[in-house]
């Protein structure tokens, strides 16, 4: 009476791995698409940069948005900070405590 309730917990136990599908790896011709994907991903990237240069340049032209942005020094001295006071970078935040 143990050995058939055995083989069926042990045929229960096993069966799923006969039914379940290896993980291959991508085929070449699914390699070739996704390659071909991406190049044309880039190939739109590269015309939405132009359209954006195009677009800078006609309102530069219009004098809608200026050459150079102004006013990037802010002065900070005597303000409480953290980090190397050198840096060349500094990242402000402004905020309201409440």
């Amino acid at each position: 009476m143990k050995r058939p309730l055995l083989n069926i917990c042990l045929s229960l136990t096993l069966l799923p791995l006969f039914f379940v599908e290896p993980g291959f790896p991508q085929t070449s011709d699914e390699l070739k698409n996704l390659r071909k994907e991406m190049d044309e991903m880039k190939e739109t990237q590269k015309a939405i940069q132009k359209d954006l240069q195009e677009i800078k340049s006609v309102l530069r032209a219009r004098g809608l948005i200026e050459e150079d942005p102004h006013n990037l020094l802010i002065d900070i001295s005597g303000r409480p900070f953290k980090g190397d006071k050198n840096a060349r970078l500094v990242l402000i935040e402004f905020s309201e405590y409440q």
